[in-house]
């Protein structure tokens, strides 16, 4: 894969990455927020179980935004993981080298390419 493709594909992950972490951040404030508005008239209704479902998913969306990256990362593996370009360089990839600088990161992807040939 020549480097332009290569630097095209990390773009592309970048971007999707960022709109994931985005998009998933304010789906899960937007949530938290209206169980936070709910939870007193769920209480005051005697005997409704909506409450525990609420209790269990706003833990699980506080553990969604804890490992906001890494839940961000693994659906973008999902979504460019079918791509050709981007499988390439997903396969190489692992969370901690997106927080690097594309040109930094396009060299470490180069280097680990001629050290996969020569071995």
């Amino acid at each position: 894969m020549s480097q332009e493709n290569t630097l095209n594909a990390i773009q592309q992950i970048k971007k999707t990455l960022e709109n994931f972490m985005v998009s998933v951040g304010i789906v899960s404030g937007i949530i938290l927020l209206i169980y936070f508005f709910t939870y007193g008239a769920l209480i005051d209704a005697v005997g409704s179980s909506l409450i525990w479902f609420e209790v269990v998913t706003s833990i699980m969306v506080l553990f969604v935004l804890l490992f906001l990256r890494r839940v961000c990362f693994f659906l973008t593996r999902i979504k460019l993981g079918r791509r050709a370009d981007c499988s390439a360089v997903l396969n190489k990839l692992q969370l901690v080298d997106l927080a690097l600088d594309e040109n930094t990161l396009l060299s470490k992807l180069d280097r680990s390419n001629v050290n996969d040939s020569t071995s």
